[in-house]
């Protein structure tokens, strides 16, 4: 990219930053260059989804992640597992974890846990060749599984039912004395 705009890129920076939300998304796509569209999705997140693949960057993303106005919904444009993870990250911050991972492919081990770890509602979320028994004991130790986890991991390992069964009798039985 030059250091230089042409006067096409100065006049179409100026109409987004005077607040014509729908400029870009109207542009040819010819004009949606780099640097437009790095300023486009600084004025408004959802403009992510009209950047052409030919100029979309990992720099493009990061300052859709960081527009006031971005949200979750922006994840799946996010073409960079990297970038996803920052994404992650900054809406998962609120408590969201299931909603924010919902947007998402789990791509690989590592997210895999993380979403697991943060709800475990997102078992359901891993695809299959990631699901492991490990990834699906975490889900049920977290402070959030419920029978809906439950049914979900012993669906998937039924061995399990057995190990969850024992926890949850050490639970009810916790702290009572037996008298003989």
């Amino acid at each position: 990219m030059s250091n230089f705009l042409t006067d096409r890129e100065q006049w179409d920076i100026q109409k987004i930053l005077g607040g014509d939300g729908f400029h870009y998304a109207t542009m040819d796509e010819r004009h949606r260059t780099a640097a437009v569209s790095l300023v486009a999705v600084f004025a408004s997140a959802s403009n992510l989804e009209y950047v052409p693949d030919t100029v979309l960057n990992k720099d493009i993303c990061r300052m859709a992640l960081s527009s006031s106005d971005a949200d979750c919904t922006i994840l799946p444009l996010i073409p960079f597992p990297d970038i996803q993870k920052e994404g992650i990250k900054k809406f998962s911050s609120d408590g969201s974890a299931f909603v924010v991972h919902s947007f998402i492919d789990i791509s690989d081990a590592q997210m895999a846990h993380d979403a697991v770890k943060a709800d475990a509602y997102c078992i359901q979320l891993v695809p299959d060749k990631l699901l492991t028994k490990d990834l699906c004991k975490l889900a049920l130790t977290s402070p959030n599984a419920d029978e809906k986890v439950s049914k979900f991991v012993i669906g998937r390992f039924p061995e399990l039912k057995t190990e969850q069964a024992v926890k949850e009798d050490k639970i009810e039985n916790k702290g009572v004395k037996l008298k003989f």
